[in-house]
């Protein structure tokens, strides 16, 4: 079908029919890179093959997210079918990515609560105190969900509701936890929250520090994002809103420091759909192959 059918807002733009996956479509494609939105068991077999055909693979799902292949059963429910790729896989946060990206034959976007906590979290790594847990509290919009029809996710139980879900078993907690290098036994406390909208999610996250910090010191750390195209943070007390990044491919970041600047609030924003998911794929894409990062979203 033609693609403004199947999505009606971008109606009367040119570009291919959408046709059905098959060896044989894409044997007559010539694609150089394949964009994998599919189920986690999908692109775990059908990553493989796009490889050994040539064809580069960034993968939206979770099917190369972790490195320990033994943690896919626990955490995805399957046994992974091509384990020795996990090593080669690199992990697609743009923004903490080097060189490793230029020519990567696969990479894994990183999941949409992941890219909002690991925004925010890396550059305070070293100020972190680490007997203290760390508290990522997370709201997302339902499209976080997907396209799924369940009696969840309708609108009549949605709407007018708040609820937590998942709570110590959502498979974005291990994947948070290698890429902040925080073992299993290390306190870190993940609670992702459904919010009755369609898209955005919403990271408010509490961090302790072994000794009182000066403001400066945060807005130091972070500057780490002053070249980062699509990553803003805000001065100190100035915490970002859903509005303020929906519909765009940027991720806010805010921080306040509470009384005795032991203890300090961050607020991490992102649209689910775009820097969670595909303008951090496309962002992913530009480095592999050498464009300019902002290409095709700035």
């Amino acid at each position: 079908m033609p693609f403004g059918k199947l999505h009606p807002a971008l109606g009367g733009r040119s570009g291919p029919d959408v046709i059905p996956f098959s060896s044989d479509t894409l044997e007559r494609s010539g694609a150089e890179m394949a964009f994998l939105a599919t189920p986690n068991e999908t692109s775990a077999e059908v990553g493989p093959e796009l490889l050994a055909r040539g064809i580069r693979v960034i993968d939206l799902a979770g099917a190369f997210r972790l490195r320990d292949a033994a943690a896919y059963p626990a955490w995805y429910g399957f046994v992974h079918p091509a384990p020795a790729l996990l090593a080669e896989a690199v992990y697609g946060l743009t923004e903490w990515c080097g060189d490793e990206l230029a020519g990567a034959r696969l990479v894994a976007n990183p999941g949409c609560y992941p890219t909002s906590v690991l925004l925010a979290l890396r550059p305070l790594l070293g100020l972190l105190d680490p007997s203290q847990p760390v508290i990522c509290d997370s709201k997302s919009g339902v499209s976080g969900a997907g396209k799924k029809s369940e009696v969840a996710y309708s609108f009549a139980e949605l709407s007018g509701n708040f609820k937590a879900y998942a709570v110590g078993t959502h498979r974005h907690e291990p994947e948070m936890r290698q890429e902040l290098g925080i073992s299993g036994d290390t306190p870190f406390v993940f609670v992702p929250h459904l919010l009755p909208a369609v898209r955005g999610i919403l990271s408010t996250i509490h961090v302790s520090f072994p000794s009182p910090v000066l403001p400066e010191s945060l807005a130091a750390a972070y500057a780490v994002y002053a070249r980062a195209p699509f990553v803003r943070v805000r001065p100190a007390g100035e915490l970002p809103e859903l509005s303020d990044v929906v519909g765009t491919p940027r991720g806010d970041i805010g921080f306040t420091l509470l009384p005795g600047r032991r203890r300090a609030v961050l607020v991490s924003v992102i649209d689910n759909l775009l820097k969670g998911a595909a303008s951090q794929a496309v962002q992913n894409m530009n480095r592999v192959f050498g464009f300019a990062e902002t290409e095709g979203l700035a």
